[in-house]
């Protein structure tokens, strides 16, 4: 069982979004989906972004199914007319500083990974995108474990001219 989504942090508000490549490593970004409800607000478009994450496995796989299906059952990803409902009721998740008053962030956590969903309840953009990250402890232990450079590169100087 999932627990329910919940509000962020207001320091979280950049897991809600793309950044570059060296903030999502080290966030332990490992992907995100993309979705809408199409122009009738009642289809569903969904799309997985993945970020070559050594967290992507199996095993995350299998979770994430498990939790996007959680989250759907919390009627958020029904309809855009019922992601407005949902969103509407908690106020106190629109992200400051986003692009739109009406952009919501919502977060979720199992064990090993941390989920943020972003949510825009309207036509003209889209309506979701699901954040997946592991766990802040389980990317400081890979960083940990990860090989470094070798000492010649570290030590690399520029050509004398």
């Amino acid at each position: 069982m999932f627990e329910k989504l919940q509000s962020a942090a207001p320091d979280e508000a950049a897991y809600f979004y793309s950044g570059s490549a060296e903030q999502e490593i080290g966030r332990g970004c490992i992907g995100h989906l993309r979705g809408d409800f199409g122009r009738s607000g009642e289809e569903f478009w969904v799309t997985w972004f993945p970020r070559r994450s050594p967290f992507e496995t199996t095993a995350f796989k299998e979770e994430l199914g498990k939790v996007f299906q959680a989250i759907g059952d919390q009627d958020v990803l029904k309809s855009r007319q019922q992601m407005l409902r949902f969103c509407s009721k908690h106020p106190e998740t629109r992200i400051n500083g986003a692009w739109s008053t009406d952009v919501y962030g919502f977060r979720m956590e199992t064990p090993e990974h941390r989920y943020f969903l972003r949510c825009f309840p309207f036509a003209g953009d889209y309506n979701f995108y699901l954040y997946c990250y592991a766990r802040p402890e389980r990317v400081a232990e890979q960083q940990r474990q990860a090989p470094s450079a070798p000492a010649a590169q570290k030590n690399k100087t520029e050509p004398q001219r």
